[in-house]
């Protein structure tokens, strides 16, 4: 038994200055290949298809979009804040949460949408199965995090348009 405060923490998630450089140059690369291929292209590390989500700087207020692996659920798309198993949040979720106005890049269509966080814990859980199923290191994520994983759903709001 341990006294109050003196117990065993799990060392914080972080990731080393360099990994977010290179996740950061290549994530550039991927979306404007993404782009030029009209999505006919697997996530580069992860062998899936995946979307582009575009959100705005919650503090620049620029646009930054993501490659991001997904599930569909109806007309949604649905995703996971998952930053490889770190306890702090991408920032793609941080800025979708100031400003849940996205776009979404699927396959040389893009659409807007808006974002919504999934709280129920019944739809969590059922959403979090599907997501787990298509990449299970999803599990691995949330086993050394100290947050809860968010899962978003981005329901489109308007009409498709295709990219040039």
């Amino acid at each position: 038994m341990s006294l109050p405060g003196t117990e065993q923490r799990r060392p914080m998630t972080r990731h080393h200055p360099l990994f977010v450089r290179l996740v950061k140059a290549g994530t550039t690369a991927h979306v404007a290949l993404y782009r030029i291929l009209r999505g006919n292209i697997p996530h580069p590390f992860l062998g899936r298809h995946c979307i582009l989500v575009t959100t705005t700087g919650r503090r620049s207020g620029r646009r930054h979009t993501m490659p991001l692996l997904f599930v569909r659920d109806g007309g949604d798309y649905v995703v996971v804040g998952s930053w490889g198993g770190s306890d702090s949040a991408p920032h793609w979720y941080r800025n979708l949460r100031a400003d849940p106005r996205v776009m979404v890049e699927d396959r040389g269509r893009t659409t807007p949408a808006v974002a919504i966080e999934v709280d129920d814990a019944q739809e969590y859980a059922r959403l979090w199965a599907r997501l787990a199923a298509i990449y299970p290191a999803y599990e691995t994520y949330r086993k050394q995090t100290s947050r809860r994983l968010p899962i978003v759903r981005l329901s489109p709001t308007g009409e498709q348009h295709h990219v040039r």
